[in-house]
């Protein structure tokens, strides 16, 4: 039985792993603290271990450690943030064509010279830096009062700057006011004082831009606390985080401030913003609050608290036990447990500086813009293209638009606009990309919803622009796509004896059969080459909206007695299922309104097509099951576009 901790811990949503040497904390002891307060079931192997070390490896949990009193002292300080480097003051990027300047730093000779993001260092003192790897990158470095002069690259032309390496401190979190009214926050990690911090800079710069820029890039957690408090600032009062405990107690966190802004915000992520990072981004998102531009962040959805002399003294004198006691969720109910933040414009990292300010253009100078809904409350958000913009970052932005988002084009800014979709207006303005849409779908009545997957990288194909959409689906297929979706793998021996561990597919089957989101056939059997059914299919997704949503049975448990969101039709037509599938189809017929003539999502569920329209014996076409999917990850947000 869990149990509630009876004096304040501190949560963190940290990405941060530590090594763990020597301990000072029993094996008894730890085992004790892990059935007390564990998020997971304990295995039952670990209760054989001799060590701690042996235990904590046992548990399979990546974000449980053990800290002895100066790694529990290095852990806090890096939280708070700031940190001294010696160097010229840039965060950089190694790429083919030299080293990409991502970013200047507040007291570094490279800001003070006038370098800024997106320059590109092509020579170190005179000899190439093309292309940059880690020996070249190391040339940069050096002690501290010594130069180094850079051959920078900037709009085709060269230019030389010697600066000088100094220790720079890189602040926790950085405002600071671009041309054109951009307020740009760097944000490096959430310490305990980083929400109060962001809300201030906030308030105080509000009335001088027209927008934000939150950079998450990089910002692997840190204290829930303050991942709310800038929620807060952004949103306004209202429950952003919830936790959910071992035993399914659900916990909301209010936020009761009001909002610090109301302008528009982009948010910038990558494959390293986790945890809190990803608690803000997806607020933002399930409000339909901001736009994010950059990469899938890294599916952290899981809570630590810190068990140490604070709030345990038998247990702990300087040292620290740093365990998992929650997943959380987050105002929209959703997890980034595994499958993370899916950005709105999933673009490579060497185009997101460029293509988050090309979106920061003046409205009455713009020619193009994109808009989109975000979700089904919130209004048609829209953000101008900067007509300075050069081709290729268009090309970037272009290659990152899923059929829902329409770029809107006007020959005079202020006129009439007209709607293209993304290969429509690269014909109309002559600009080259690469489209990650199908060449095969157009027939296909859910061609949207499967571009729209293909663009987020959510379906693969056959790697040459094919999807095959009438085919059928076999039960390995549909594992190895929704593990993509899900962002998930496995390691280890196989579940299945017919499922060998050197087969494509076994990485996908055994991820899903871990989570429980798929069952096997029976004695032992998968059956990966069996083709899915559509109530099969549908009992799956079930599942996996359950997976991904905390408050989804709320809306559509299959229980005889209080299944009253269904009509009768809609219950009739249930009936037509196998028993083992009524439960999922019930979740995914949430919100199905036979009346309701708004929103094709809303008037679905969570579901493709009307219920009338499916068969749950017919076999599950691989166009079908691409936007079974889109309509689960689109009707629960966790998809920004509809």
């Amino acid at each position: 039985m869990k149990k509630c901790l009876t004096r304040l811990l501190t949560l963190l949503l940290s990405l941060a792993l530590l090594l763990t040497p020597a301990y000072a904390l029993t094996v008894d002891q730890a085992l004790e603290l892990l059935e007390t307060y564990y998020y997971y079931d304990i295995p039952d192997e670990a209760y054989e271990a001799q060590t701690v070390d042996e235990l904590i490896r046992l548990l399979g949990d990546p974000y449980t450690s053990y800290m002895t009193a100066e790694e529990y002292r290095a852990f806090l300080d890096a939280l708070e943030g700031e940190t001294g480097l010696v160097g010229i003051g840039v965060t950089i990027q190694r790429t083919d064509e030299g080293i990409l300047i991502v970013d200047t730093i507040s007291g570094g000779s490279a800001r003070e010279a006038g370098l800024r993001s997106g320059d590109l260092i092509v020579e170190i003192d005179g000899v190439s830096c093309v292309p940059a790897d880690d020996a070249v990158v190391s040339r940069i470095a050096g002690d501290e009062g010594t130069q180094v002069t850079v051959t920078v690259l900037r709009d085709g032309a060269r230019t030389q700057y010697t600066l000088t390496r100094r220790l720079v401190v890189i602040p926790n979190t950085e405002v600071r006011l671009l041309d054109g009214g951009i307020g740009y926050i760097d944000c490096n990690s959430f310490g305990s004082d980083t929400g109060r911090e962001f809300a201030q800079m906030v308030r105080d710069n509000d009335a001088k831009v027209r927008l934000w820029l939150l950079d998450l890039r990089g910002n692997g957690g840190g204290y829930t606390n303050a991942a709310v408090e800038m929620l807060n600032a952004l949103l306004g009062p209202g429950y952003y985080l919830y936790y959910q405990s071992g035993d399914n107690t659900v916990t909301p966190v209010p936020a009761q401030k009001h909002a610090a802004t109301a302008k528009p915000v982009i948010v910038l992520t990558d494959g390293s913003s986790a945890s809190a990072s990803e608690l803000v981004a997806s607020g933002l998102r399930d409000e339909g609050r901001s736009i994010t531009v950059g990469g899938r962040t890294y599916g952290k959805g899981v809570a630590q608290a810190m068990l140490d002399g604070s709030v345990l003294p038998d247990y702990f004198d300087e040292d620290s036990l740093k365990l998992t006691v929650h997943r959380f969720y987050s105002g929209g109910c959703n997890t980034t447990d595994k499958i993370g933040v899916i950005p709105t414009l999933l673009v490579d990292s060497t185009y997101t500086n460029a293509v988050s300010l090309a979106l920061c253009g003046d409205p009455s100078e713009a020619k193009l813009g994109i808009s989109f809904r975000t979700n089904l409350s919130s209004t048609c958000r829209s953000y101008s293209i900067d007509p300075d913009t050069d081709s290729e970052t268009l090309s970037a932005l272009l290659s990152a638009l899923p059929p829902q988002i329409l770029v809107s084009y006007t020959e005079f800014p202020g006129w009439h606009a007209d709607n293209y979709t993304a290969p429509q207006i690269a014909e109309k303005l002559g600009i080259e990309y690469e489209s990650r849409w199908f060449t095969d779908v157009a027939d296909s009545k859910y061609a949207d919803a499967i571009n729209a997957m293909g663009t987020y990288g959510l379906l693969q194909g056959d790697g040459k622009g094919h999807f095959n959409p009438a085919g059928n689906l076999t039960r390995a297929e549909l594992c190895s796509m929704l593990a993509n979706v899900l962002n998930v793998s496995y390691q280890g021996e196989s579940l299945f004896t017919d499922v060998h561990q050197s087969a494509w597919y076994a990485a996908a089957v055994n991820a899903m059969a871990y989570l429980g989101l798929v069952n096997g056939v029976g004695s032992g059997r998968f059956n990966p080459s069996g083709i899915l059914t559509q109530e099969e299919f549908f009992t799956i997704m079930g599942r996996t909206a359950r997976f991904l949503n905390l408050r989804i049975d709320d809306y559509g448990l299959w229980v005889e007695d209080k299944a009253d969101n269904l009509t009768l039709t809609q219950r009739g037509a249930l009936m037509g299922y196998s028993d083992w599938a009524r439960t999922s189809m019930a979740v995914l017929a949430w919100g199905v309104d036979e009346s309701f003539e708004g929103d094709a999502w809303s008037k679905l569920g969570l579901l493709y097509a009307p219920l009338e329209e499916l068969s749950p014996k017919a076999p599950i076409l691989r166009d079908e099951a691409a936007a079974g999917m889109f309509a689960v990850l689109a009707g629960l947000d966790i998809l920004p576009v509809k």
